[in-house]
């Protein structure tokens, strides 16, 4: 099983450890439209993928901090942007609003990811995702 790790050469503490069946794809303008971190060490991702590990409970993580709220004028409310569904768990999931930043609980380096509202696509059902860009950090094993 792959671990992910934090980038940052004084730290590379352990995130979590990577279960391929909850890696999905975004779209690359979800970094700049999040403002997100991007590794460029990263050997392992070529630079058009935009591979995300969702994590439904934030306590699966081993090791991640929790930024404050973002606030509504810094990214927003996504509207109608349909760029940014995906499947995940025999659902298709859109992203409504980016919550919170994910970073590294050790350093204090990032964001290496995003808490968001998502709905699902069929039943409308909403709830709160952790994406963590596999692209923002270092990937072992």
């Amino acid at each position: 099983m792959s671990k992910a790790t934090c980038s940052f050469d004084s730290c590379h503490s352990e995130v979590i450890a990577i279960k391929d069946d909850n890696i999905i794809n975004l779209p690359e303008q979800v970094y700049s439209e999040f403002k997100l971190l991007e590794n460029r060490t990263t050997r392992d991702i070529p630079p058009n993928e935009s591979k995300f590990l969702v994590v439904s409970d934030v306590w699966d993580f081993d090791n991640v901090g929790v930024s404050r709220e973002i606030p509504s004028s810094l990214l927003g409310d996504l509207g109608d942007k349909n760029e940014f569904v995906f499947e995940y768990g025999n659902s298709n999931w859109k992203i409504k609003k980016c919550l919170k930043y994910l970073i590294c609980a050790d350093c204090d380096k990032g964001p290496i990811g995003i808490i968001c509202q998502v709905q699902d696509q069929e039943n409308d059902e909403e709830r709160v995702l952790h994406l963590l860009s596999l692209r923002s950090l270092q990937i072992m094993g």
